[in-house]
């Protein structure tokens, strides 16, 4: 499952990954969110939370969101918040969220959440924290 979290605000977003992906996830809430994004504020600041973990099954839609939509993202800060060497598994959002080019990206344990939060938000003005 991908859920908003509720620390979303303007060009910041935050997903929790969990359990198994399936591509309504994808198409129905990651790809969908982005895009406003995007399209609204051009830049976006990422908070990905890994949670319990368990695959994706997506069959080509991964494929097609990373040969196209992705390449009109921009993604200025990253925070990938997950237990340590989950980054090692061998998946397809593995692959996606770490290929953003000129994406400063930080590795927080669990523990440090708050401090992911905090960083994403470094320097932003008007944001609620």
């Amino acid at each position: 499952m991908i859920e908003v979290l509720p620390e979303s605000s303007g060009h910041i977003l935050g997903f929790r990954f969990s359990g198994l992906i399936s591509e309504e996830d994808l198409t129905d809430v990651l790809i969908p969110a982005l895009e406003e994004a995007s399209d609204t504020y051009g830049i976006i600041r990422l908070v990905v939370e890994i949670i319990d973990y368990k695959g994706e099954d997506l069959g080509a839609q991964l494929e097609d969101f990373l040969d196209q939509d992705r390449k009109i993202l921009y993604i200025e800060r990253e925070a990938i918040v997950g237990e340590e060497g989950w980054d090692k598994m061998g998946t397809g959002f593995h692959d996606f969220f770490f290929v953003f080019q000129d994406t400063e990206t930080r590795f927080f344990n669990h523990d440090r959440r708050r401090q992911a939060w905090a960083w994403i938000r470094e320097g932003v003005t008007g944001d609620r924290t």
